[in-house]
């Protein structure tokens, strides 16, 4: 069973995070993930942790598959082809590339309230 994260933790850690681009077309099957990351997303805890956070969703009209892209603030991205993966699994990976980041502030005595 995977580590799971507290309502908390997530919460915090989501500070890491400068912006998530988040790319679909509404009409097709492929996109069901997608668009629960963006609905989960909209959560004001997310953007009362982090109010510089930018969401920007692009509505595609094409056949493109769906994409999610998270921004770091050490300016790595993560991108995830999300039509063969499940919500849950995205912010899982997520999770566990800010809980790394978080450990890396902490071990280098940095601070995001600095």
């Amino acid at each position: 069973m995977p580590i799971k994260f507290s309502k908390e933790t997530s919460t915090r850690l989501f500070r890491y995070v400068k912006s998530v681009d988040i790319s679909f077309n509404p009409f097709d099957n492929r996109t069901r993930s997608t668009r629960e990351i963006w609905r989960q997303l909209q959560a004001t805890r997310y953007h009362n942790a982090n109010p510089n956070l930018s969401i920007n969703t692009h509505v595609l009209g094409t056949a493109d598959p769906p994409e999610v892209v998270f921004k770091f603030i050490d300016d790595t991205e993560k991108r995830f082809d999300s039509q063969h993966l499940k919500a849950n699994e995205i912010m899982f990976d997520v999770h566990l590339d800010l809980d790394r980041l978080d450990n890396e502030y902490e071990m280098s005595g940095k601070s995001l309230d600095d």
